[in-house]
């Protein structure tokens, strides 16, 4: 199990920086509980049972979050695990009720993949993040990869329609991507189809929050070997 943090929205030494902080905690926020809790939701969901009682203290404290899961059944060019599902909400709720929303959301619901079956858990792991306010900022390019996750939104020049998209902060660093390769990408997340140049209607016309996030990874493996876990077979329930 491994943790990562994103405490601040200054960004680093290396290109463009916003400038803009915000106040480190004294004490992590989120925890490996939060993701072994988010496992044992999903084994509850193919099990037919409830899922445990959140085993983390701050459980009526709001934040936004999100919950994703990654498999090791395949794997992205560069060897690590590939996205299977990702999914959360930037309206801050009670964590235990996010959890338990998003964990099964995020597994069933993204769109992008097949719901996620019970003869894969054994190859997953899921990741927490638990997100600092957005902060806007005046270019699309202001903001510092690995530190900073990107909110992206502007209206379709033809449908009139409002888009938008997000990459949590470890996701540039995960696929490579330079902060431009990133925006274009998240402006195709978003919906929208045709060519896009830096600089353009479109380009100009995105407006651009950056956020921070704290973060909690685990596990299938650590799951079953958790005392609060259900050991090491998934038993056969209703659904």
């Amino acid at each position: 199990m491994s943790h990562s943090t994103t405490p601040s929205l200054a960004s680093g030494s290396s290109g463009p920086s916003t400038h803009i902080a915000t106040p480190v905690p004294t004490e992590r926020i989120c925890t490996d509980q939060h993701a072994l809790y988010c496992f044992d939701v999903l084994v509850a969901h193919f099990e037919g049972r409830e899922p445990m009682d959140p085993p983390f203290q701050n459980k009526d404290e709001k934040y936004a979050l999100f919950v994703t899961w990654n498999t090791t059944a395949h794997l992205r060019s560069n060897k690590k695990p590939a996205l299977r599902g990702c999914i959360g909400n930037f309206t801050p709720m009670k964590l235990a009720d996010g959890l338990r929303e998003y964990a099964l959301v995020s597994a069933l619901e993204d769109h992008r993949f097949s719901p996620i079956k019970a003869s894969e858990i054994p190859h997953l792991s899921c990741n927490v993040s638990l997100l600092t306010p957005m902060t806007p900022i005046s270019s699309p390019l202001d903001w510092t990869p690995g530190r900073h996750g990107i909110h992206i939104s502007f209206t379709h020049p033809s449908t009139l329609r409002p888009l938008s998209a997000t990459y949590l902060p470890e996701i540039c660093t995960d696929q490579g991507w330079t902060r431009e390769e990133t925006v274009l990408s998240a402006i195709q997340k978003a919906g929208y189809r045709q060519k896009i140049v830096v600089g353009d209607v479109v380009w100009q016309s995105l407006k651009v929050k950056i956020y921070g996030s704290e973060k909690a990874t685990t596990t299938w493996e650590s799951y079953t070997k958790w005392p609060k876990g259900t050991g090491g077979k998934l038993k056969k329930g209703k659904k």
